[in-house]
């Protein structure tokens, strides 16, 4: 089995929404992924900010219609992306035990998705040295 590991950093929810497109890609075709969400997309990994739509600077005046467009399409959940994901094959889902400090997020208002908070260096170990390919989002 081939083995993926995933670095989100970028907390813009179109760019967690491609992280997650990605993820559920590569487990649905046998992929085994590792991802690890840490500055500004572990601040969206709260039960309070993972419903928050805010998104990158290349959508800004056309944040409502993306949105609308979401919503429509069933993506506007990122919970459900992510349980998606983990639902189509073998994925790991942790935050970045240092990011949920800097952000000062409780451990027990972070979403139930999420497998376990862990450090950069156990995530590097367990998942970077032994994937195959690496992709950062």
């Amino acid at each position: 089995m081939k083995k993926l590991a995933v670095i989100v950093t970028r907390g813009g929810y179109n760019n967690l929404l491609q992280a997650c497109e990605f993820i559920t890609l590569a487990a649905s075709n046998g992929v085994q992924v590792g991802v690890l969400f840490r500055d500004e997309a572990a601040s969206k990994m709260s039960l309070k900010k993972c419903k928050e739509l805010t998104f990158s600077e290349g959508y800004r005046g056309r944040e409502a219609h993306l949105r609308e467009l979401l919503r429509e399409k069933k993506k506007s959940d990122l919970q459900a992306l992510l349980q998606s994901a983990k639902e189509a094959g073998d994925v790991k889902l942790s935050v970045c035990r240092d990011s949920v400090g800097y952000f000062s997020i409780p451990v027990e208002d972070l979403i139930p998705e999420l497998d376990e908070v862990q450090q950069a260096e156990a995530f590097w170990k367990e998942e970077i040295s032994e994937a195959d390919q690496v992709l950062t989002f």
